[in-house]
């Protein structure tokens, strides 16, 4: 038995030999090192305390925080690899460099052998800046409208400054916060929500992500007034529009009706706005004067003039030179006014004087003595004497005294 084991044994193990390597060939043939690429794997920023401790705000440029990843191994070992085996990470802290890119490692925790990976990419690249905080005020801005005669009053944000943050480059884009909220058909007062948006200096919205402010997520309030309103007609005080020796002979303005707006019980007893004499012609002009005054100065705090448009009054004013007229009266046409019990008083000037009117042509012509009221105010005389006194002298509107003159009064005792 022995003799036949050992009997061609060098045939044998040679046989053998080449059986393995047969074997060897047919495997190396059938399960060879193949590859395999997976592709878009996220990076994962890690430790990106690291900047953002020191107020600072990074930025992945496009498409650097993807990467393709090539696997070599055999075909069988191949199958059993998947992206999930994968951690793709960049480690802001260990791996910054040049102050803008990060180095990509990749480790495989999967099940398979394999040969090598390869990956597309070396490095995140980042865009890193100053963090920075700025205040903006909040404008409300209305869409829509309130219901029939109603307009809109007080409109109150929930917060009237809104902290924006970011990097700087981004937060200097930002010019505005509006509320944008519509009010169609509300009454009385009433809370609407809406989106803060951000709009730079062209009024176009900003959609940075690297922004963040109240109200980025989540609704903001808005509280809304309605207001009635009510159409009223409009006049000036004229009474210190000309300079000394000029009258106003005619004025005009457009509007002549204005529409204001106030709480209904504010506006109830309105009818007319009465504008003050200060409004008009403050540099003294004559001739033809043409003057915008903006109304709205002179109402009350609780009234407002909604339209823009009408608060500015169109006023076209003629102011011109006096003429003079001269007025003859009589001593007996004045009136000797509050004379103390026990007295009697008299004028001792010749029986007709003159006094010089100054006005417009139109308002001399039509001067009367009716129209004209003289008196003299005995009021601080208690005692016989002879007194001079001035003229009271009351002229239509339009028309004045150019020299108020004093007359000569005699009081006696009363016998």
């Amino acid at each position: 038995m022995k003799k036949r084991v050992l009997n061609n044994l060098s045939w044998k193990i040679l046989s053998v030999v080449a059986a393995i390597i047969c074997w060897i060939v047919v495997v190396n043939i059938d399960d060879t090192i193949e590859s395999k690429t997976i592709r878009n794997v996220s990076v994962t920023l890690i430790n990106t305390d690291a900047l953002t401790s020191q107020d600072q705000t990074y930025m992945i440029e496009e498409g650097t925080d993807k990467v393709n990843l090539t696997v070599y191994a055999r075909r069988t070992e191949l199958a059993k690899v998947k992206e999930s085996d994968f951690t793709v990470t960049a480690d802001v802290e260990k791996d910054l460099r040049y102050d803008s890119m990060v180095k990509i490692e990749v480790s495989y925790t999967g099940s398979a052998t394999i040969d090598s990976v390869s990956q597309s990419r070396e490095n995140v690249l980042l865009s890193i800046e100053e963090k920075v905080t700025e205040q903006f005020k909040v404008i409300v801005e209305t869409t829509g409208e309130p219901a029939d005669g109603l307009v809109v009053g007080a409109t109150t944000p929930e917060q009237t400054l809104i902290e924006v943050s970011g990097p700087k480059s981004e937060v200097e884009r930002v010019k505005r916060v509006v509320a944008e909220v519509d009010i169609t058909g509300i009454t009385g007062t009433t809370t609407r929500t809406c989106k803060l948006k951000l709009t730079n200096s062209d009024g176009e919205e900003i959609t940075s992500s690297q922004l963040e402010y109240t109200g980025m997520d989540s609704d903001f309030s808005v509280t809304i007034m309605t207001l009635s309103t009510k159409l009223v007609g409009i006049s000036f005080d004229v009474s210190e529009v000309a300079p000394e020796g000029y009258s106003l002979a005619s004025i005009s303005y457009k509007p002549e009706t204005v529409t204001i707006a106030g709480e209904a019980s504010a506006i109830r007893s309105i009818y007319n706005l009465n504008i003050p004499a200060s409004a008009l012609n403050p540099d003294g002009e004559i001739g033809t004067v043409q003057q915008t005054v903006d109304i709205s100065q002179y109402l009350d705090d609780d009234i407002v003039i909604p339209s823009e448009e009408e608060r500015e009054i169109a006023v076209t004013m003629e102011i011109v030179a006096n003429e003079t007229s001269e007025y003859s009266f009589s001593a007996d046409s004045v009136v000797l006014e509050n004379l103390d019990e026990g007295l009697q008083a008299e004028l001792t000037d010749a029986d007709t004087m003159v006094i010089t009117v100054s006005g417009l042509p139109s308002a001399l012509a039509e001067l009367t003595a009716d129209s004209v009221t003289l008196s003299v105010d005995l009021s601080e005389v208690t005692r016989a004497g002879t007194y001079m006194q001035t003229l009271n002298v009351t002229l239509p509107d339009g028309l004045s005294c150019v020299e108020i003159p004093e007359v000569t009064i005699e009081v006696t005792e009363e016998e």
